[in-house]
């Protein structure tokens, strides 16, 4: 018998046929970097397939987030081992300032709260 659903590495290579027409209008330098992308997805397919969603492209879509943030971090910490200060040349359109780090709870964290609660 065959699979009746396909693997998550099928539904990458799907949604790379999907999004041909991206890559093509691309300039030939930057179609290597959305090559190279996808090919990263795949070290998540076990979380990906574990997650079972219904929308692959969000597994796909996390899945090129997190490997960002990790090779951010790592050229971050590596720069730091060096000695030298990680700055970001300004690039316009871009802001390039930190984000203030959350404290408490951080699924309500995005606003501030009065200090008394309102009274009926």
């Amino acid at each position: 018998m065959g699979r009746t659903v396909p693997t998550f590495v099928q539904l990458i290579e799907q949604a790379m046929a999907h999004w041909l027409k991206f890559r093509r209008a691309l300039r030939r330098e930057d179609q290597q970097y959305f090559d190279k992308i996808f090919r990263r997805v795949r070290w998540y397919t076990q979380a990906a397939t574990y997650q079972c969603n219904d929308s692959p492209m969000e597994a796909i879509l996390l899945s090129i987030a997190l490997d960002q943030e990790k090779r951010l971090d790592s050229l971050e910490r590596a720069a730091g081992q060096a000695g030298q200060k990680v700055e970001f040349r300004e690039t316009a359109g871009m802001d390039f300032r930190s984000l203030p780090e959350c404290t408490g709870d951080e699924a309500v964290d995005d606003h501030a709260e009065p200090d008394t609660p309102p009274s009926d």
